[in-house]
This record gives C-alpha cells, sequence and structure tokens, in this order.
C-alpha cells in the first residue's frame, strides 16, 4: 500500500517515512509549505497565495498514486480535503487540544475526525480530547531515533547544569514551570547553573527573575549535543512527556519528569515503567515531584535504561510496526 504522510510535524512523519522505506514500504513525505518571513509584507500576500497554489499541485501529483493519506495535524484537512482522498489522522497536541475549542477551527476538527478511516494521538493526555468524539482512536506514541542521540558525557568540572528542554509558554506548564523554577533557587540558590531555550513567552521572565541562562533556539544536532551536555534534564511541567524529554532520556543524561498518575497509568506500554527521575504524581504535586527527582540527580542517581527503553517503545521501527498493523486492518474492512 502507498501511503502519503502529509506534514511534518516533530519530524514524526519524516521518522516514519524513513523507518518505512528501509523496510521496503512505499510510504513518503510531502510537508507543508512555509511563509519566509524576509518576503516584503507588499508581496507577502501574493507570493503566499502562489505558494499556496504550488503546494497544491504538487499534493495532487504525489496524491495520484497513494491508496491513502496519512494526514499529520487536524487543521491541515483545510488544505487536504478537496483531494477527496481517503486519510488517516494522527493528532499532536494543540490541534486537538487547543484548536477544537476555539469557534474559527472548531467545525474544521470535528470534520477533520469524524471523515478520518482512523485516528492516532501522540501523548497520552490527548485522549481526553479525542475519545469521545472519536471512541476507537489509539495511542500512537511520538518517535524518537536514539541513533541521532550522542551519549551524555557525564558529569564536568565546575557547577551542576540543569538544563530545561521545553519553551516557556502555557502549553508546557505556564505558572508551573516558574514554581519550579522559584523551588530549586530556594533550595539551591546559586550553587547550580539553569539553563534553558530562548523560545516561548515566558522566557524573559525565566533569565529576569530567576537567572536562567537563556541559549538560542538551534538546529536539531547541536540541540542534541546541548542536551546531553547537562548534568540533568528537567521536563516540561504539564504531566505528560513530549519529544523534547524522550530526546533527553535517549542521551542518557539524568532526565526528572512529574508524571501525571491519571495519564501513565499502565495501560500503553509507553504509560508503564517510565525510566525517569520523579515519575507518576498527583497532577496538583508535579512541582514537588520535580524538585524531589532534581534532588535525586544532583545526589548522583541515574535513571537505569532510559535510552533501550526509548529505542523499545518509542523506537522508529516499533512505530512502524504500530502504524503498518493498522493501516493493513484498514484494508480488511
Amino acid at each position: 500500500m502507498r501511503v502519503l504522510h502529509v506534514n511534518d510535524v516533530a519530524r514524526i512523519g519524516s521518522a516514519l517515512v524513513r523507518q518505512a522505506r528501509a523496510e521496503g514500504l512505499d510510504w513518503r513525505l510531502y510537508d507543508t509549505a512555509r511563509v519566509d518571513p524576509a518576503w516584503s509584507p507588499r508581496t507577502r500576500a501574493a507570493r503566499r497565495a502562489l505558494r499556496g497554489l504550488a503546494w497544491e499541485a504538487g499534493l495532487a501529483r504525489r496524491a495520484m498514486g497513494a491508496a491513502l493519506l496519512d494526514i499529520h495535524g487536524a487543521t491541515v484537512t483545510a488544505h487536504t480535503r478537496w483531494l477527496r482522498r481517503p486519510y488517516v489522522l494522527h493528532l499532536h497536541g494543540t490541534d486537538i487540544r487547543v484548536r477544537r475549542y476555539e469557534p474559527a477551527y472548531a467545525d474544521l476538527v470535528r470534520r477533520a475526525l469524524r471523515e478520518a478511516r482512523d485516528v492516532y494521538y501522540t501523548t497520552p493526555d490527548l485522549a481526553e480530547h479525542v475519545l469521545d468524539l472519536v471512541p476507537q482512536a489509539t495511542l500512537h506514541p511520538v518517535i524518537v531515533d536514539i541513533r541521532e542521540a550522542p551519549r551524555a558525557s557525564g558529569p564536568a568540572a565546575g557547577p551542576a547544569r540543569i538544563l530545561f528542554p521545553s519553551r516557556w509558554d502555557e502549553a508546557k506548564g505556564g505558572a508551573a514551570q516558574f514554581e519550579l523554577l522559584a523551588a530549586l533557587r530556594q533550595e539551591l540558590g546559586d550553587d547550580v547553573v539553569l539553563e534553558g531555550l530562548d523560545w516561548g513567552s515566558g522566557a524573559g521572565r525565566a533569565a529576569g527573575r530567576y537567572g536562567v541562562v537563556l541559549r538560542r533556539r538551534m538546529r536539531h544536532g547541536d540541540y542534541m549535543r546541548w542536551l546531553a551536555s547537562g548534568t540533568v534534564a528537567v521536563g516540561q511541567m504539564t504531566g505528560c512527556m513530549g519529544v523534547s524529554e524522550l530526546e533527553a532520556m535517549a542521551t542518557g543524561v539524568p532526565t526528572v519528569m512529574a508524571l501525571n498518575e491519571r495519564w501513565y497509568d499502565g495501560a500503553h506500554e509507553t504509560t508503564r515503567d517510565v525510566p525517569v527521575l520523579g515519575g507518576p504524581s498527583a497532577p496538583d504535586a508535579l512541582v514537588q515531584t520535580a524538585v524531589r527527582g532534581v534532588r535525586q540527580a544532583l545526589e548522583g542517581a541515574g535513571a537505569s535504561g532510559a535510552r533501550a527503553w526509548v529505542a523499545s517503545h518509542h523506537g522508529p521501527a516499533r512505530a512502524v510496526e504500530r502504524l503498518r498493523e493498522r493501516l493493513e486492518r484498514l484494508t480488511q474492512l
């Protein structure tokens, strides 16, 4: 079956296609068009329209020989529905957690789910936003390829460096991020270096009030090397892991993650026995759980087998295996 993946959210589409083609499957990727920020404001509208037309022509040409589309992102269906081709739908976060409830997008998102042949969501927290609309939707976790992850370099000379891989905004924990920074500063003072990305609406506050050293957003390879260089990495304060936390785990750096116990209930292989410091937590105790995990890491604790766990549960081969089973089942209906 030839499958055309449309959009490359969090590099998941490209990871699926690369692995599938290595296994002899005819899966291909067509990413969405991007607006160039360097375009002049006077010509931006016209150039955007031309790029959109060129993208749709490319989509039509590629979809012609595909038996099925795999669309990544519910709102992307606004640009693909005119093809009238059968599709499955990957939900990645904001498209269902946020857009579903916004008047401008609600009808589009509901229609995208209703018309899809099958629906997948990539993190366990999304279930509560999906299953009331599509009860048969399934968790297909995010993908991390450990071959792209350098091994952690181990403790370096000088003060411990606590890394925060996520952007600073509400979608990644919002107020709880700053609660955690305040708690760490109170407990550890200036004996540690706090580092994060210059990314998100709260980045300035993280730097100005809590002394977080901000790093410019980097190419993926540089980002992975930065993760591997830390003493400890601290995940987002939502109670749910994303790609950044799994990439940190893949390097072998001790990774702290407070996991909302409602989502990490062991019902799926990726929601049990997660090798992080911190671990399952009541939703109202995420900050305390993360502080405890950081303390354990600075005392020398590590999460044994994290790299192997990521490869086994979130690697490209396992992801293709899961998805291939679902797609083959569709052809038998």
